[in-house]
């Protein structure tokens, strides 16, 4: 039967059908016989479901007039038509009398088939409907990629159009229409990239959008209705008051952001009033309300989705925090402050991670005793010196942690909010007292040698003439602030003098008759009075007792447990060692706006890339890296490369996307000050140095770097290393092979140095491929949404396809194997979507990929633990 008829099927005699015509469009017959009307209904049903099937899948048509329009508009159209007929068939059979489980599924079998249908359409047709159907914005839709795309539940026609979760979807649109409005991006789109796809002109300037005053007015009626709603949500307890409390918030800070974007210049000087006390009016909402974890998640989510904020500044902010930066109305003072403390808080939190990993190995807890070494071992004061002031550290960020953490979405929000950072833990936290009494129990097993030596490695330059107790003490000030280092090292002079003025006195008295009857110890006057012409307590002078000799230190035995404690300590020190030396990461707007000084050429810093060096507004020095043939494109790819990397912990010198006056595009990135090139052979490498190029090669197989040689190697000046110019990053993207022997440059990336040394035993005595160290990098890479990976990576999926970079071929074959469609008929956006899917696959597949590669290629059983978690 043909579809191109526009009359309804009103009424049809239809015989008997066969269970293989039926089965999968409507349900199973009753065995009782059907009244007329049944059959009616039921023939009705069948002739409107078969009639869908061809609008979505349709035959070849003989006559012009039944074909299926092709506009895909008409088409949609002409489905709906069919879903209406089906449904009052459906409403027929239950007035006729059928099952409640026979109405059931003939509607499921409808909802099925209106969801394939719709399933089956390209996102621009669902967008071109969509918008002819009278949705506002639908390119704001679906940016992630991931999942079904929600304008296909909007358009769903078995499902009524004004039901909450189809609001909901237009609601989120606008909403992401009004960030745009406000300045801002979402998925890497501004209000001019959406404006040219729909085929539009952008509102007219002053504020964003065109108001009239009645439009004003009606806003700044919306922004008080929502104030009061919220007020009313804040007093909600329940199962759902959390959501309502959610909904009001994203309500509210939706009424304010649009009515802050109004341009409306016939009311002058009223508008700015009207948005300041609107921005009053939502201030003073806020700040006598304890906004929760919970109550900004599905903000937070969306504006992780749409790259309003970044993964760091959503995980550690507390909600009044993330709130503010969201609104359009935060000076951009405080929104650079915030942005700044939460910087500094992934830091804190990742050093108190390490911290508390090291502490552990030798203070298990749990009624257990230390786990630390003999004292008098090999290389163990300087171990058991490193716990003892890591254990203060530890205390005192568990402190300031824990001042923040349970307010931020992973403390707050998460139903595992301890499950990547154990130390915050209950029952976690480091009591001075427990572990004072635990180190001195330990401690009266050593020999007071051992322990002076220790306390000489914690600064204590009076060690040899300390007793045990002092000594003791001494090292257990380094994490109980019940004992002071100081006081400690002065009461020992004091002992010492008070020891030597005794001397003095008894020498004194046996030269000249004493007039004292007793023979004892002098008296405190004349302790005192000696004591006066002796150094000053605590002063260092040349009467101070000198530190004996340091005995030669041993190195501790490969694989020893000193040994291993050493290396955790190392990985602690490297790691912040690294941190600290990186330049800070700056919000990329602000370095937008920036004006460079004149540039020099930089040909020593090496590269195929011209290059020039710069003064930032702060008199740094900043490299330019010129894009002459891609327009810029490579220029978002080492960007979103360092950013990737950054999110992963692995470190990178922050990259910049930049067009110079002139309109040349490349990247800016800062100089690292003071570093020097890793000029070292593999059999110098120690273990943390290797530990370090095993996490940077997952981050490098990521971004598909494979430009990673030793002279974009470089060491810090506190000794950490770190990797630059990632320019080559996706170069090779869909070609590549994680492979030991895989080297598309011809210049042997240092990654792959470290493997063939190991396979050939160049590596220094002891210092081992660890596969363990790669999981931390990759479990940082597997927390991170897709949605968030696409949204880093827009500018350079798209530009790189719209520019001809160096993967567009992989990509476009992989799109074309996708599509079913010659490679001649990709679009540069089809291309694009292919490369952001790839990019997630490689993500997502990270954990399997590297276990294979440790355990095949490098013949490494332990690798496999990374399939469940860990590694060792």
């Amino acid at each position: 039967m043909g579809t191109g008829s526009k009359s309804s099927h009103a009424s049809y005699a239809v015989g008997p059908t066969t269970a293989s015509e039926a089965d999968d469009v409507v349900a199973e017959a009753p065995a009782e016989p059907m009244s007329d009307e049944e059959v009616q209904a039921k023939a009705d049903l069948l002739v409107a479901m078969n009639l869908m099937e061809e609008i979505a899948d349709p035959p070849f048509a003989v006559d012009p007039e039944d074909e299926v329009p092709t506009d895909p508009v008409e088409r949609y159209d002409l489905f709906v038509g069919q879903v209406e007929q089906a449904q009052e068939a459906i409403e027929k059979l239950k007035e006729a009398g059928a099952s409640d489980e026979e109405i059931e599924a003939h509607t499921k079998a409808l909802k099925a088939q209106t969801l394939a249908y719709l399933n089956s359409l390209d996102e621009d047709d669902l967008r071109e409907i969509a918008e002819a159907k009278g949705f506002e914005h639908p390119a704001l839709l679906g940016l992630s990629g991931k999942g079904q795309h929600p304008l296909v539940h909007w358009l769903d026609p078995a499902y009524p159009g004004d039901i909450p979760s189809k609001a909901k979807i237009q609601a989120a649109a606008l909403s992401r229409y009004n960030e745009l409005l406000a300045g801002k991006t979402v998925g890497g789109m501004t209000l001019a990239d959406l404006h040219e796809i729909e085929g539009t002109e952008p509102p007219v300037s002053g504020g964003v959008w065109k108001a009239t005053p009645d439009e004003v007015a009606s806003s700044a009626q919306a922004v008080t209705a929502s104030i009061d709603a919220w007020n009313e949500a804040k007093k909600t307890y329940g199962p759902q008051a959390q959501e309502q409390r959610a909904e009001a918030l994203h309500t509210m800070l939706a009424a304010e952001q649009k009515l802050a974007s109004a341009d409306c210049p016939e009311l002058g000087e009223d508008l700015t009033k009207a948005k300041a006390e609107a921005k009053s009016a939502v201030d003073e909402a806020l700040n006598h309300t304890y906004v929760h974890a919970k109550d900004v998640q599905p903000l937070v989510q969306q504006a992780l989705a749409s790259g309003q904020l970044s993964e760091t500044e959503a995980m550690h902010l507390g909600g009044h925090q993330l709130v503010a930066l969201m609104r359009p109305s935060t000076p951009e003072s405080e929104v650079q402050s915030l942005k700044a403390l939460a910087a500094k808080r992934q830091e804190q939190l990742a050093n108190l991670d390490a911290g508390y990993a090291a502490h552990v190995a030798m203070a298990p807890g749990g009624d257990q005793p230390l786990n630390l070494p003999p004292a008098g071992d090999p290389g163990a004061p300087q171990a058991i010196a490193a716990w003892a002031k890591n254990a203060g550290d530890v205390r005192d960020m568990q402190t300031d942690v824990n001042a923040w953490y349970p307010y931020t979405q992973q403390g707050g929000a998460s139903d595992t909010p301890y499950a990547e950072h154990p130390a915050l833990g209950p029952g976690k936290y480091l009591h001075p007292g427990d572990l004072t009494s635990d180190f001195k129990s330990w401690a009266a097993k050593q020999k007071l040698s051992d322990l002076r030596t220790v306390a000489g490695e914690l600064g204590m330059d009076n060690n040899a003439k300390a007793t045990r107790a002092q000594v003791q003490n001494y090292i257990a000030a380094s994490f109980n602030k019940k004992y002071d280092q100081q006081a400690i090292k002065d009461k020992v002079n004091a002992d010492v003098a008070k020891k030597e003025a005794a001397k003095a006195a008894k020498a004194a008295a046996a030269a000249a008759p004493s007039t004292k009857p007793d023979d004892g110890l002098a008296s405190d006057e004349a302790v005192q009075a000696l004591a006066s012409k002796l150094p000053a307590k605590g002063t260092g002078s040349a009467a101070k007792p000198a530190a004996p000799a340091a005995k030669p230190v041993k190195a501790p035995k490969p694989g020893s447990f000193n040994a291993n404690v050493q290396a955790m300590m190392a990985a602690v020190q490297h790691a912040k060692a690294t941190n600290q030396d990186l330049p800070a990461r700056v919000d990329a707007k602000e370095v937008a706006s920036w004006t460079f000084g004149a540039g020099t050429t930089a040909s020593h810093l090496g590269g195929i890339h011209a290059k020039t060096i710069h003064a930032a507004p702060d008199g740094s020095p900043w490299m330019f890296k010129a894009d002459h043939n891609h327009g810029g494109a490579l220029g978002h790819t080492e960007a979103a490369a360092s950013q990737i990397l950054a999110l992963s912990g692995v470190p990178s010198v922050p990259v910049y996307h930049h067009k110079t006056k002139d309109g040349t595009a490349g990247s800016v990135q800062p100089l690292l000050q003071g570093a020097k090139p890793f000029t070292s052979s593999p059999s110098q490498w120690t273990q943390t140095q290797v530990d370090t190029i095993v996490r940077s090669h997952v981050g490098s197989w990521l971004i598909s770097d494979h430009d990673g040689y030793q002279d974009n190697w470089l060491q810090t000046p506190s000794g950490g290393l770190v990797q630059i110019d990632h320019g080559q990053s996706y170069k090779f993207f869909g070609a590549d092979k994680l492979s030991v022997n895989y080297d598309p440059n011809g210049v042997t990336p240092i990654h792959q140095k470290l493997y063939q040394a190991a396979l050939s035993g160049g590596l220094a005595n002891g210092v081992k491929i660890n596969p363990a160290a790669a999981h931390p990098v990759i479990k940082k890479f597997e927390s991170m949404p897709d949605a968030q990976l696409r949204s880093v990576l827009h500018s350079t999926a798209y530009e790189g396809a719209k520019s001809g970079v160096a993967w567009v071929p992989q990509m476009r074959s992989r799109a074309a194997k996708a599509l079913k469609i010659p490679q001649s008929q990709v679009t540069h956006d089809q291309i694009a979507t292919a490369f952001l899917d790839h990019a997630v696959e490689r993500k997502n597949n990270l954990r399997e990929n590297f276990s294979d590669f440790f355990v095949q290629q490098l013949g490494l059983p332990s690798g496999a633990s990374l399939k469940h978690g860990g590694g060792s």
